[in-house]
């Protein structure tokens, strides 16, 4: 915090304007943490994802039957985490996409995200069983999130344990799996998959890094309260 406010103090010196020199201490900031952090959203994959959620809108205004159209709508608002409005696209396309394991996937993280735990698992287990590797194991670890925001940890814990058989290299899911394992007092086995959190983040290639940073953080977090 001090060096920020240093750098703020030397541009603002040598610009003779404090707010240009606010201007560039963010700009400097952002090229660094969209090359090495990741945590401030990128604006370009924003407004393209914007622009093509209008036109998806637009798609099924004119016709509300496109499933397709409705899925990818859908998907969209997974990732924002509008878990409702998903699952009002996901219910109008259900009638014609029943047998897509993808399309089942999300619309079970929806009923699950919106209170049908139940209903939800059962559709993610539904896609699991025609396609066990969907999306690199995805599913598993997405369902027991939503169990972990729940506290319901046990069922949490093998869904945990299967993702980490199909992705070995995870910092995500090592620090989920001993986030889960600490709260049912495995304190060893939890202490381990922190550690191995923190290890797929050191051997992770620079583009990973970005995603995977703050599940390392986390891990080195729970690593110092649990020692």
């Amino acid at each position: 915090m001090l060096s920020k406010f240093f750098l703020f103090y030397v541009f603002a010196w040598l610009l003779g304007n404090p707010l240009l020199a606010l201007l560039l201490l963010f700009l400097i900031y952002y090229a660094v943490d969209r090359t090495f952090l990741g945590f401030l959203p990128d604006p370009f994959r924003a407004f393209k994802k914007s622009g093509r959620i209008r036109e998806l809108q637009k798609t099924v205004s004119i016709n509300p039957h496109d499933a397709r159209s409705l899925k990818e709508l859908g998907i969209f608002m997974v990732e924002k985490k509008d878990y409702g409005k998903a699952l009002e696209y996901f219910e109008r396309a259900a009638p014609k996409l029943a047998d897509d394991p993808e399309f089942n996937y999300y619309y079970g993280i929806s009923m699950a995200r919106t209170g049908d735990m139940e209903g939800g698992r059962k559709l993610v287990d539904k896609a699991l069983e025609v396609s066990p590797g969907l999306k690199y194991g995805e599913p598993y670890l997405m369902m027991a999130e939503a169990y972990i925001d729940s506290e319901d940890y046990r069922n949490a814990l093998p869904l945990l344990k299967r993702f980490e058989e199909i992705h070995s290299s995870s910092s995500r899911g090592f620090y989920q799996l001993g986030f889960v394992q600490m709260k049912l007092d495995m304190r060893k086995e939890g202490m381990d998959s922190l550690k191995r959190a923190v290890a797929a983040f050191k051997s992770s290639p620079p583009f990973k890094r970005k995603l995977d940073r703050r599940w390392a953080w986390k891990a080195r977090t729970l690593l110092k309260k649990g020692l």
